[in-house]
Parts: C-alpha cells; sequence; structure tokens
C-alpha cells in the first residue's frame, strides 16, 4: 500500500439519491422491540467456529460488558488508569439538555409526529438491525425517519462521540494552522455532522481555535441539516461555532473536495488538515451478498459473504476496499507535515469510529493492520504499534471494543429511549487514532512499565483473586489479576515478569496484583 507519494483519490463510490420527503408508512409496533442500535450495542455470546476440532482448552473469549446500576466497588489494587471515557463537564451535559431547542428550529415536531416519535423510532431501529436487508431507499427520503434519527440517534452518537473525543490524543488545532488560514476537519460519510459537534462540544478549548469543517456524504440533505443545527445550537448556547462547507460525493473523494480549501480557492484564507475523520461508515465498504433479486445485502454479525471470520484473512474484497480508503486518505496526511505556527512541528491525525459489534470491531482491527503495513502508526487506543494480540491470537472469535455507562445522557433522551421500547445502560464504540508516523505516537507509563489498555468486563478466574480483566499490551493479551475496579478502556503500566505464568484458556499472560505499599511510618 503505497503511501509516499499516495496516487490520486479513486473516483469509485455510491451516490445516494436524495428523494423528495415522503412520510414512510408506519409499521405495526413488534413486542418485545428490537433493541436501540444493535450495531452500537455489545452483545455477550460470542459464536465460536462450527467446524474443525475444538482444543482441549478453548480460549476464554474478551468478553463484553454492559454497564449495569453502579455499586459499591472494592479499592483497587492497580493504579489510576487513564480513562478513555471521562464524564462530560457540566457545560456539555447543559448543551445535551438544551439540543432540542436547536432540534426544534431546524426540524419542528407538531403534535401528531410528537406523539408518533417513539415508535418512529422504533421502526427506524429495526430498519437499520433485524430488517436491514428491507432498507432499498435512503431513509433521509422519509420525514418520520428523519425526526427519529434527529431526536433519537444523533443524540445518542453525539454522547457516545464526545466521551471518546474528550480523551482522545488529537493534535492541536491551533498548531496546524497557517498563518492568518485554518485548520481543516475533514469528516467523511458526515451526516449530520455527527462527529464535528461532538467534538465541538467535548474540546471546549477548541471552540474558539481558527477551524473549517468539511462535511462530505453521499446524500446532500443530512450535512445541511447537520449544518443548520450547529448554527442553531451555538445561537442557543451562545457559543461560538466553526464553519461548515457541505459537499456531496463518495468517501474517495474527500482528497479532491478538500483542495479547493487547501488552495484558499474557495473564498476564505489558506486551510491545511488538521483531522480527517471516518464514524460509522466501514460498513458501506463492506462486500454484501447478492439476493435473488440482485441486491446486495450485509451479514449484521460480521462475517464475510464467504462465510469466514473477519479475523481469518488480512486479503479479500473487504480489504482492498480498507486499503484503497486509506490510500485516498494518504495524500491528506503525509502531504502536510511541516513546521506550523508558532515553530511547532505538528501532523494531521486520521480517526476511524465504528459500533462495539463484532462487525465494527473486526473491521477496525483489519484496518489497523493494513494502516501499519503502509506506514502509519497507531495513536490511540492502541498502547503500542506490534501485532493486534486480537487479530492474532484469538482467531477472530473475540473484537477489540470498549464500554462504558451512559450516565450523562439527558432525561429527555432516556425517557424517549423508554418510550420507543429502547432503553439503554451501556454504550459501546471501536475507535482507530492514526498518525503518519511513529515519532507523534504517545508512549504512556514510560519508564514505570508496560502501558496496558483494558478491553473486557470482569470475570472470575479460578485461581486468581477478585475478578480479573483482559488488557493489550506490546507484548500480548494480558490477564490483570483482582481488576474489577478498571473501568473498559483504562490505560495504565503494568509490570509483566519474563516468566509470568499464562492462562490455561487464552493463553494470556498473568499479571498478579501489585503488593500493597507499606504505610509511612509516622
Amino acid at each position: 500500500m503505497p503511501r509516499r507519494p499516495a496516487s490520486p483519490p479513486s473516483r469509485s463510490g455510491k451516490n445516494k439519491a436524495d428523494a423528495p420527503p415522503r412520510r414512510a408508512p408506519r409499521k405495526e409496533r413488534r413486542e418485545p422491540a428490537a433493541r436501540a442500535e444493535k450495531h452500537s450495542e455489545f452483545r455477550h455470546s460470542v459464536r465460536t467456529e462450527p467446524d474443525g476440532p475444538r482444543p482441549a482448552h478453548p480460549a476464554r473469549p474478551v468478553r463484553t460488558e454492559r454497564a449495569v446500576p453502579s455499586r459499591p466497588l472494592p479499592p483497587s489494587p492497580w493504579p489510576q488508569a487513564e480513562p478513555l471515557f471521562p464524564p462530560l463537564d457540566a457545560d456539555a451535559r447543559t448543551a445535551l439538555e438544551r439540543l432540542p431547542e436547536a432540534l426544534h428550529k431546524v426540524w419542528p415536531l407538531n403534535a401528531a409526529h410528537r406523539r408518533s416519535l417513539p415508535e418512529d423510532v422504533a421502526a427506524l431501529s429495526r430498519l437499520l438491525t433485524t430488517e436491514r436487508r428491507d432498507l432499498r431507499h435512503p431513509y433521509w427520503s422519509s420525514p418520520a425517519f428523519v425526526s427519529a434519527y434527529l431526536y433519537y440517534f444523533l443524540p445518542w452518537n453525539l454522547l457516545r462521540l464526545a466521551r471518546l473525543l474528550a480523551a482522545l490524543p488529537l493534535p492541536d488545532p491551533r498548531a496546524l494552522a497557517p498563518a492568518g488560514g485554518e485548520a481543516l476537519l475533514l469528516d467523511a460519510g458526515s451526516g449530520p455532522l455527527s462527529l464535528p459537534l461532538a467534538l465541538w462540544l467535548a474540546r471546549p478549548e477548541w471552540r474558539e481555535a481558527p477551524v473549517r469543517v468539511l462535511a462530505l456524504d453521499s446524500a446532500a440533505r443530512p450535512p445541511e441539516l447537520g449544518k443548520a443545527l450547529f448554527a442553531a445550537w451555538g445561537a442557543c448556547l451562545g457559543w461560538k461555532t466553526w464553519p461548515v462547507r457541505t459537499a456531496q460525493g463518495p468517501l474517495e473523494n474527500l482528497a479532491r473536495q478538500a483542495a479547493p480549501l487547501l488552495a484558499g480557492r474557495a473564498g476564505a484564507g489558506p486551510c491545511r488538515p488538521w483531522l480527517i475523520t471516518a464514524a460509522n461508515v466501514l460498513n458501506e465498504l463492506r462486500p454484501g451478498r447478492k439476493t435473488a433479486g440482485g441486491r446486495q445485502t450485509w451479514d449484521e454479525d460480521g462475517e464475510d459473504p464467504d462465510g469466514s471470520d473477519a479475523g481469518d484473512r488480512q486479503s479479500g474484497p473487504l480489504a482492498e476496499r480498507l486499503d484503497g480508503l486509506l490510500e485516498a486518505f494518504a495524500p491528506l496526511l503525509f502531504r502536510h507535515e511541516e513546521s506550523c505556527s508558532g515553530g511547532t512541528r505538528a501532523a494531521p491525525a486520521l480517526l476511524f469510529v465504528e459500533p462495539g459489534t463484532r462487525l465494527g470491531g473486526n473491521t477496525i482491527m483489519r484496518l489497523r493492520a493494513l494502516a501499519l503495513e503502509g506506514g502509519l502508526a497507531a495513536l490511540a487506543p492502541c498502547p503500542h504499534n506490534a501485532a493486534c494480540p486480537l487479530l492474532s491470537g484469538q482467531g477472530g472469535r473475540t473484537w477489540c471494543h470498549f464500554t462504558f455507562d451512559s450516565r450523562d445522557a439527558p432525561d429527555w433522551l432516556l425517557r424517549l429511549s423508554t418510550e420507543a421500547g429502547l432503553p439503554k445502560s451501556g454504550l459501546s464504540l471501536a475507535p482507530l487514532l492514526l498518525g503518519p508516523d511513529a515519532e507523534n505516537a504517545p508512549v504512556a507509563g514510560q519508564g514505570t512499565g508496560l502501558p496496558a489498555r483494558v478491553l473486557s468486563a470482569p470475570f472470575p478466574v479460578p485461581g486468581l483473586a477478585g475478578r480479573g480483566r483482559y488488557a493489550c499490551t506490546a507484548q500480548g493479551l494480558a490477564l490483570l489479576e483482582d481488576a474489577e475496579a478498571l473501568a473498559s478502556g483504562g490505560l495504565l503500566p503494568v509490570r509483566l515478569a519474563p516468566d509470568a505464568p499464562r492462562d490455561a484458556k487464552s493463553r494470556a499472560r498473568i499479571v498478579r496484583r501489585p503488593r500493597p505499599q507499606p504505610s509511612a511510618k509516622p
């Protein structure tokens, strides 16, 4: 996969028609209601391979985690971990509470539409999950589904993304903006600007920064709605917003759409790439099956059309499409590594965020392998740039993902979720932040131990104290003893002994809990 210089962006891709608004026929409510956004939730069960001999000690999959009502946890013997999903600050929580004010200005609901909103939310949830094969037309052409997306799916996505973006080691746009110009946030598959809105919400120190947004989507309507919502929300809160330019086209055309802005020919000052983002779009690159009617469908469990697991191979149609997407984005990264304002040196970053399902997590793991082969560096949440231990060691039985609770959700959104029969207690994501070289990769715990990122829910392990958790390290999968108090996604230094024993089922190296430090004498 060439990176320096990269070939011109591909012209391939699908443009979704932005059909005239038409009220979708209301479907009868099904009981029990489908769970909200199956593509954005974890499942406890993990399928194993149906064929082949079973090993004497089958590997213990990295189990998923759902947030439950908080209960007192035992004191942790481990050092304080850096959270991957810190709570939102008070201003961000207030902004989410007031989001309906801005939504009403952009997409008002009359009394009848407000009454039908829970049912419309449930219907769109089914269409995006269990009835996805019936999705013959873009749901943005239906006013009922637009309402459901803006008032339910968008707010939950904002909460997920804001919790993540608050802690990621993103480059500072003020360091990348050229003199007299702006740092460019390029969002591919932008929809209604979910990621730019979440970033603006999560990083108050950058709201006044010289940032411009380029929102690219295959349909024209979603980015325009997001642009209007951005302006309305900022006006409600009295916060400065970033200027937005929308464009229609496939993901691979992002560099082409950005060219006028980068050259200063779009009616604004010169721009320099700051952050290239793509959230919840990689599933659209997956190869599909042809049905009897000639339509393509996708496997919701994350398996390739030939039936093989996502972790079993690094080639094929999906790998080619992921590699092509990286190649299309490469000019935005490698051609802009230069000295920036203030004499500092900075480089743009590339962020992918997928749902924490088997499909999303496996796709992110495969994308990471291709990116590292092409000369990119994993900046976060990976604590290293070695081979992914889940991709190589677990044989596709599990996937990289992280979970957190929904404590920052506004009351109005929780009420709507309950009314739609889709209550939420836990949220999940599979993110990947990439940079153009390993020199910019942060090193956590340097000099104090081996950086480890907590991956799993706590579970009992015979012979170990407390409840253990899996963690990812440069030396492979680790099993942390007595780690129940650690949060999913937490980053902490561990000491891995050269002769550390291995767990009989997962083959992860066991890391014993730290010994308590003796208290100082008075």
